[in-house]
């Protein structure tokens, strides 16, 4: 079948493109007003049903976009004899991934989870070939239609924005695949993934730089929180983070702890971020910290979290702090805090 290359997504929010998720909602059988009023948005009502020009905010498309989604991914459901994949499925998943150390174990548990969830949620594939990472996301869909197309660019569009705020920088794309002809207006699926989209491919999938996969993660349960008030459909949501240097290693060293690994060293470091040990001893410097500061303030943090848990013993919490024994534990721990651990605890 001939490949279709759709064209690049316009930088501004566009009206025209809520007007063809409602047309495809009302083919659906879901009249625009219902669905308007359901989202909240029956102020946008007059001008987008009657084509006048209308300027939307991110909040309003997103929850426009959202609502679009679950009618259609419901309609989808009914016709292949499934339940539909509701919100907090996504939560959950991005709940499920939080901890995880890097950015190739992400994608190991987002399949890991989706299995759990199959036909509802499509399982992950990742190969790497040429310095690209290629990450499928074979459909379940019995049916091949608009409805289904919908729900099967908006998971693609998921994952990469997801990675990329995940590690804090913008995943560029090499490749965005989809198993279906064009089945929506260019200029919806343009800006709704902005890259050129092949079509007619063997498996929807992405493709993106494999280096990426070593990047650890460095965000928060808190940050992600905030996320999710209107991820996956907040368009605009940035990927790229402001976390210096130093915050990005002090995560992934608390990571380490918490699984039991290695704590990283300046020699694996700079080859992960691509510099070299002594320009990574410099810039930390210039962050105010050093790296074997960084592995006392995690050794630190993951005490408190461990001690927060009655169940787990002050031995328990040395051993998997890396300390020689609970004396050196209980040390360190007055050093940080001014108190024992028996006394932080409160008892």
């Amino acid at each position: 079948m001939t490949k279709q290359i759709t064209r690049l997504a316009p930088s501004p929010a566009s009206a025209s493109v809520a007007r063809d998720l409602l047309a495809l909602v009302e083919a659906f059988g879901t009249p625009p007003h219902d669905l308007l009023h359901r989202a909240g948005l029956t102020h946008l009502a007059a001008d987008l049903l009657s084509g006048r020009g209308v300027a939307l905010g991110r909040v309003d498309f997103a929850r426009l976009y959202a609502h679009c989604t679950w009618v259609l991914d419901a309609a989808a459901a009914q016709q292949e004899g499934r339940e539909p994949m509701p919100k907090a499925g996504i939560d959950m998943l991005c709940h499920c991934v939080i901890t995880c150390r890097n950015l190739r174990d992400v994608i190991w548990r987002m399949d890991q989870y989706s299995a759990l969830l199959v036909p509802r949620m499509a399982r992950l594939r990742l190969t790497v070939e040429g310095g690209v990472a290629r990450v499928e996301m074979a459909t379940q869909r019995s049916l091949r239609n608009a409805c289904a197309y919908l729900s099967d660019l908006t998971g693609l569009a998921m994952y990469h924005r997801l990675f990329g705020w995940l590690i804090g920088e913008t995943v560029p794309l090499r490749g965005v695949e989809m198993r279906y002809g064009a089945l929506l207006d260019p200029r919806t699926t343009a800006y709704l993934m902005p890259f050129p989209v092949l079509h007619d491919a063997a498996e929807n999938a992405i493709s993106f730089p494999a280096a990426l996969l070593a990047r650890p993660l460095v965000r928060t349960p808190v940050e992600l929180e905030q996320l999710l008030v209107h991820f996956p459909f907040d368009l605009d949501q940035p990927q790229s983070s402001d976390h210096a240097l130093s915050e990005r290693i002090h995560h992934q060293l608390v990571a380490q702890l918490a699984s039991g690994e290695p704590l990283a060293t300046a020699q694996s470091l700079s080859r992960q971020f691509s510099i070299s040990v002594a320009t990574l001893k410099r810039r930390l410097l210039g962050e105010g910290t050093s790296l074997s500061a960084l592995k006392l303030r995690a050794r630190e943090e993951l005490a408190k979290r461990m001690l927060a848990d009655p169940r787990l013993s002050v031995t328990e919490t040395a051993r998997a702090l890396h300390f020689s024994d609970a004396g050196a534990f209980r040390r360190a721990f007055r050093n940080w805090t001014g108190q024992s651990p028996s006394q932080w605890r409160g008892f």
